[in-house]
């Protein structure tokens, strides 16, 4: 009765074909810690231009040189020569370096809500410091790591939807990324 007349049905679209990731989460990942690497670097070197040493740098040469790892696995996620890394270890990659970076202001973010809903004591110090001074340094944790946190879960979902390993890489990298945040905490003292 309706011969001749072309469906309203949406055509069907092939499902083995892969969709594209999306560049921007890994990009912008990679230049947000690229920032970071730069500042960081700026400060050291005018800390050694004044008097410093690089001994007495050395927790941020160290956080400037996972940074920079950091800004490498980003980059792979979204560059072809990235295809180089074996995809389970860039996807376990992806998911450490979110959290490691999450895992403090998330930490800090839990602390104050429990402090704001009075149910726990502040201690006045670290991340319970409820004065102007510790809500400045709680904006400047989600600044420095919290952002590039969700910019580097948001490659890794991304990357994750394009390779075929993805449980046990996602676990590895979110307990590696925790055991390594610890390690550095303990190291540092």
């Amino acid at each position: 009765m309706l011969a001749g007349m072309t469906s309203l049905a949406p055509a069907p679209q092939a499902l083995s074909v892969p969709e594209r990731a999306r560049r921007w989460p890994a990009l912008a990942a990679a230049a947000w810690a690229g920032t970071f690497c730069a500042v960081a670097g700026g400060a050291v070197l005018v800390a050694i231009a004044t008097g410093g040493s690089a001994g007495e740098n050395a927790v941020v040469l160290l956080a400037i040189g996972l940074r920079v790892a950091t800004v490498v696995m980003a980059l792979a996620a979204v560059q072809a020569w990235g295809r180089l890394v074996p995809a389970w270890l860039l996807l376990a990659g992806l998911w450490g370096a979110a959290a490691t970076q999450l895992a403090y202001p998330v930490a800090e973010t839990l602390v104050k809500g429990l402090i704001l809903g009075g149910l726990v004591d502040p201690i006045d110090k670290g991340i319970s410091n409820m004065s102007a001074e510790g809500w400045f340094n709680f904006a400047g944790t989600w600044l420095i790591w919290g952002v590039p946190g969700l910019l580097f879960t948001l490659a890794a979902l991304d990357h994750g939807r394009q390779v075929s390993a993805r449980g046990r890489s996602v676990a590895l990298g979110i307990i590696g990324g925790i055991v390594l945040l610890g390690g550095l905490g303990m190291a540092i003292g």
